[in-house]
């Protein structure tokens, strides 16, 4: 599914995969792997990672939504929503002030951002990557 959406995920192969997993303190899939979300705490040990670097200047006590896929065939069948009610209730019950995450304005993926505005996230700030030829909006839903 990564291969599917690279063009708003950075690619990812095994290794990577693993390298993602081992630093993730939740991985969920939903309905027979039709979706899966991989998130970190504020605090992982993740070097070199720019949008949790842009976070952690801008966000205290946060758990990162870092990967959200949902099958192209499965979208619309509210696997996202049941992802996100999951996540955030395994970041409130850890003592998380805020939910984060970031979306693609370049290029656009204005489904996600629809996404979380109605999921209740606000919009904190944004980031461009001229080099990666990618920009992204910064999001937060406070836990508390």
């Amino acid at each position: 599914m990564n291969a599917e959406f690279v063009h708003w995920l950075s690619p990812l192969d095994a290794d990577g995969l693993s390298y993602v997993l081992a630093r993730a303190s939740y991985a969920r899939q939903a309905d027979e792997a039709a979706g899966v979300l991989i998130g970190y705490a504020h605090d992982v040990d993740y070097p070199n990672h720019q949008n949790l670097a842009w976070l952690l200047a801008h966000l205290q006590n946060f758990f990162y939504i870092d990967r959200v896929i949902i099958d192209g065939a499965a979208q619309g069948q509210g696997l996202g929503q049941a992802l996100y009610a999951d996540v955030e209730d395994y970041a409130r019950t850890q003592g998380y002030a805020w939910l984060a995450c970031e979306v693609n304005t370049q290029p656009d993926n204005p489904g996600s951002h629809l996404f979380h505005l109605r999921q209740g996230f606000g919009e904190i700030g944004t980031q461009a990557f001229p080099d990666k030829d990618k920009a992204v909006r910064y999001y937060a839903k406070a836990l508390r």
